[in-house]
């Protein structure tokens, strides 16, 4: 009677692990826009000020329609005569990537494994 009961809850063991297995979300891939307009720059720009902790992220009208992977630079702040204040700026540009899983697109900061989900943007694998 013991050998059978643990026949079964092994059986039972080795069939839940592999349910498990199947429900597993679907790996993100790197990619790119499929359907740029004003509205998606808009979604991204808010996107990544989000993302950033920052209160305007300014990006180029074709970012991530060639490449699933942007640089983005803090802009340097000038005087009057458009000198820099305090110098030259040290601090790196923060890199972001636009990715797939399933049918989402995601914005990936790249330094810190944050993500946040896109709902207007529509992006396939990068070629």
């Amino acid at each position: 009677m013991l050998k059978q009961l643990i026949g079964i809850l092994a059986i039972l063991a080795v069939g839940g692990c592999g349910a498990t297995a199947n429900e597993s979300p679907a790996q993100m891939q790197r990619a790119t826009l499929t359907n740029p307009s004003s509205q998606i720059h808009a979604e991204l720009q808010q996107a990544l000020a989000t993302l950033l902790g920052a209160s305007n992220v300014l990006i180029a009208d074709d970012a991530f329609t060639q490449l699933s992977q942007e640089v983005i630079e803090r802009a340097q702040h000038k005087d009057a005569n458009g000198l820099l204040i305090m110098g030259r700026s040290t601090e790196m540009p923060v890199t972001v990537q636009l990715l797939q899983q399933g049918d989402n697109c995601l914005l990936r900061h790249v330094q810190s494994g944050n993500t946040t989900s896109l709902s207007q943007a529509r992006c396939a694998a990068e070629k």
